[in-house]
């Protein structure tokens, strides 16, 4: 497709995966627990654990990507080799997550500043300055179907992986935030914010179709003033950098709380540590291990089948909340191993499970092709069947749900939960 055509199906995906994340933001304030903590009602004690160890793997698959993208940069930068690079970064960002959150704000707070300022002068400089061809800009006899919904599946599944972030930042905000406000600063911010990095990826690529993307990048910055190519990569690099961080902070989360499923565990500075040194270590050591062009080969069919895992699990965590529950929950109860919501779930693992088996025949994959997928010459619909199926099973198998019963339940148990509340130091 030409370059009008991507930034389209750019844009249609990202705001198909930016409406329930910004959904799953509203959940942190009024309940001031991690996303994946919030699983539990839904599936149960036990059942939530496959739910985390997915999270826990979107968690380590990016700063695979990451560690692998930092390194390819700094070696086009110059800077040394993309394998030494890599390491130096991936344990740099390690060290972001240890100190943790208010490091991982103050970072990204600084740099978004930075990096707005230099997408505006790309955006200026390409437009004003560099052009592009007539034939990237026509909407006649450039539209093809197949890519067009690829480009849209793969910008829908990036942005849908981030459902499994927003509640470990959200939740800092005050109970009293509405519901309203937080959805809709978490739609423009995620949603402009991933859209415009995107739509860079794609100038570049339009501008050099035969170029890696560092290359690209760097090519496509130079076009409009001589070195800022490597302004460009530079400070894109050092946001990744943060983010990679944050990306190893909320893995260490997500992994403490699959562990305290099993077994009661105390959330410890030296646990806290451990857990961030697994899944940094072994995630940097893996992202230069892979080849530097990873994210033009097989990154965007790891992206799909993770994102195949996620679709049903928001869909069914989703109305649970604004539907169903309408998100009154009990927090002392969600962490009592004997508490209402069991340590089996059976509604939202069968709604996950049905809902998954029904995207089966609609994924088409390098290593998998679905009959009907196949049927359709090869486009992918799976996510436009997964997550309505999981939101309507889920729907109907908790119409006999007595909430009612539940609810008197947790006015007794949350009564005290102010007293009980302590800061973790």
């Amino acid at each position: 497709m030409n370059l009008l055509w991507t930034l389209v199906g750019l844009f249609v995906g990202t705001v198909l995966g930016t409406i329930p994340v910004a959904a799953h933001a509203s959940q942190g304030p009024h309940l001031g627990l991690p996303q994946m903590v919030q699983t539990r009602p839904q599936f149960g004690r036990y059942g939530a654990i496959f739910i985390w160890l997915v999270a826990v793997m979107v968690y380590w698959g990016y700063v695979v990507l990451n560690v692998n993208l930092m390194g390819a940069t700094a070696e086009q930068l110059g800077m040394g080799s993309f394998t030494v690079s890599g390491l130096i970064l991936g344990l740099l960002s390690i060290v972001f997550a240890i100190f943790g959150y208010n490091w991982l704000h103050v970072g990204q707070r600084y740099t978004s500043i930075v990096l707005i300022a230099v997408l505006a002068v790309f955006v200026w400089g390409i437009t004003y300055q560099v052009g592009l061809p007539s034939d990237q800009l026509s909407f006649t006899g450039t539209f093809h179907f197949i890519p067009f919904l690829m480009v849209v599946s793969a910008s829908l599944a990036y942005q849908l992986s981030w459902a499994f972030f927003v509640s470990d930042y959200s939740r800092y905000m005050p109970p009293t935030t509405s519901h309203r406000s937080i959805i809709l600063y978490t739609a423009i911010g995620a949603g402009a914010g991933v859209f415009a990095m995107e739509a860079v990826g794609a100038v570049a690529a339009a501008l050099f179709p035969k170029d890696g993307l560092t290359v690209a990048l760097q090519q496509s910055g130079n076009l409009i003033m001589s070195g800022f190519g490597g302004v460009l990569l530079f400070v894109g690099g050092i946001a990744l950098l943060i983010f990679n961080g944050m990306c190893v902070y909320g893995g260490a989360l997500t992994l403490i709380t699959a562990m305290d499923s099993v077994v009661s565990t105390s959330p410890t500075k030296g646990l806290r540590l451990k857990t961030i040194a697994m899944i940094g270590t072994t995630a940097t050591i893996v992202g230069v291990l892979l080849p530097a062009d990873f994210i033009n080969t097989t990154f965007y069919t790891i992206l799909a089948v993770l994102a195949y895992l996620m679709a049903p699990w928001t869909a069914v965590n989703l109305v649970d909340y604004f539907v169903v529950r309408k998100g009154k929950y009990s927090i002392m109860e969600i962490f009592n191993p004997k508490g209402i919501y069991g340590c089996w779930n059976w509604r939202g693992i069968l709604a996950y499970t049905l809902s998954f088996i029904a995207m089966i025949p609609f994924m088409y994959l390098s290593f998998y092709q679905g009959p009907v997928a196949v049927y359709f010459g090869g486009v992918d619909y799976a996510f436009f069947v997964g997550i309505p199926v999981g939101a309507v099973l889920y729907w109907l198998f908790c119409l006999n749900l007595d909430l009612k019963h539940e609810f008197a339940i947790i006015e007794v148990a949350d009564r005290h939960l102010d007293a009980l509340a302590k800061p973790v130091v």
